[in-house]
Order: C-alpha cells, then sequence, then structure tokens
C-alpha cells in the first residue's frame, strides 16, 4: 500500500478527538502515527478524562513570542482564532519514513497550507486525503433556514454553542469565540478531498462509549474508508 497522509479537520468540538480514539479502540489493525501540533494555548482540562493535555502527547505548548521565530522553511505557521498554532514539515517526512499512515488533526487554515506544500514537492511518493467533518449538512441547513427567520451563519452558531456548553472545557469567552468561527471555517469544506458529516460531536460522550452508538458507528466507518482507500 502507498503510503499516505490524512488531515483531518472541522470546527472546535465537531468530534475530530473521539473519531481518533474510535480508530485507535476498534481497529487495531490498521497502524498509523499523529503528528502532534504547537500550539500557543494554556492546557485544557480533558472532559472525560478530568485531566490536563500533556506536553509533547496533546500538543506542544510554547508562548506566543516563539511562533515569530520559528524557522518558516521548517514550520507551517497560522492564526488559529486567538492562538497559533505550527506544523513541524520535518517530523511529517520522518514520520512518513516510519509509518504507512500519518494522521493529522488541524485547524483548517493549516491543514491547507500543510497540503498544498507538500502537493508543491517534486517526485511525492505519498497519497494525500484530507476529510472535513462537518456537523450538518448543506441540505440541513438549508431546510432549518426556511423553516425559520433565522441566516446559516445563525444556525451554525446556535448548534456549535449548544455542543461546546454541553462539552464543558472552553471558558464563556472561548465558547463565543468559537461558535462564531464555526460558519466560516466550514466554508474550507469545499477544499478538502473527502467531507464528512458528522452529528455526534465531542459533546455527545454517549455516543461514543462503548459499543459506539449509530451515528458514531456510520462515522467511524466512512473514516476507515477514507483511511484504507
Amino acid at each position: 500500500m502507498k503510503k499516505k497522509l490524512v488531515v483531518l479537520s472541522g470546527p472546535s468540538c465537531v468530534g475530530k478527538g473521539p473519531l481518533r480514539h474510535a480508530v485507535k479502540r476498534y481497529h487495531p489493525e490498521i497502524t498509523l502515527a499523529e503528528l502532534v501540533l504547537c500550539t500557543s494555548r494554556r492546557p485544557r482540562l480533558k472532559s472525560d478524562t478530568k485531566t490536563y493535555e500533556v506536553h509533547g502527547i496533546d500538543f506542544y505548548f510554547f508562548p506566543r513570542s516563539m511562533f515569530g521565530q520559528l524557522d518558516l522553511s521548517r514550520f507551517i505557521v497560522a492564526d488559529v482564532r486567538s492562538d497559533a498554532q505550527a506544523i513541524d514539515i520535518m517530523q511529517v517526512r520522518e514520520l512518513l519514513q516510519a509509518y504507512d499512515i500519518v494522521l493529522i488533526e488541524v485547524f483548517h487554515a493549516l491543514g491547507r497550507a500543510l497540503t498544498d506544500r507538500v502537493k508543491s514537492q517534486p517526485d511525492l511518493d505519498f497519497d494525500i486525503r484530507s476529510v472535513f467533518l462537518t456537523p450538518l449538512s448543506e441540505f440541513e441547513i438549508q431546510n432549518m433556514t426556511e423553516a425559520g427567520n433565522k441566516t446559516s451563519e445563525q444556525i451554525v452558531y446556535e448548534v456549535m454553542k449548544a455542543k461546546l456548553e454541553r462539552r464543558g472545557e472552553d471558558p464563556a469567552h472561548r465558547i463565543e469565540e468559537r461558535a462564531r468561527s464555526a460558519f466560516h471555517e466550514m466554508q474550507a469544506a469545499s477544499y478538502y478531498t473527502d467531507a464528512i458529516v458528522n452529528h455526534a460531536g465531542e459533546d455527545d460522550r454517549k455516543e461514543w462509549s462503548d459499543p459506539l452508538g449509530k451515528e458514531a458507528q456510520r462515522v467511524l466507518d466512512e473514516f476507515i474508508i477514507i483511511l484504507k482507500s
């Protein structure tokens, strides 16, 4: 099988983390490596384990001032709402040498920049798939818009704000920021090679518990097809 770089993106709380964990739990036959991103935000308390994110495992946590000093020939740097994130290109190359599949969960701007950077390289010897998780389909948004007096942006904001509040991992101002940006982030979905609608976000812990709920199982099955194709 040809080696593969898989970029996973989507709005905050859409379910990227639970999906990654489900791949490891239910498909041990798939051996993959996950890239660890650099971020300027502080470690967050995980609602499921009640433990804080760990430096070097969940993210590399660095001060904001450090991102302006990174070597842009090696790092891809982008603003992620009010924070900064960076991808170490050298780490991507090293992981692809050791593993058949490298998975990167990333903010859409970084995901697009990484894909463009990789595709610009001559003699590319691995495949690239980019997957965008979205909380609602275009059809669902259209129906909800027609049924009321709300815009598409308002609908997405309300759906994501409710999810973020149920997840309970962020202060109020962060919830507002993430919910407000979700609609604009979803506009990037058309750039990705694949889009998966996921109604079971990170707030729906029962859906992602063992055994998986019907919606979580469907999303996992669709993602596994992409990983194995």
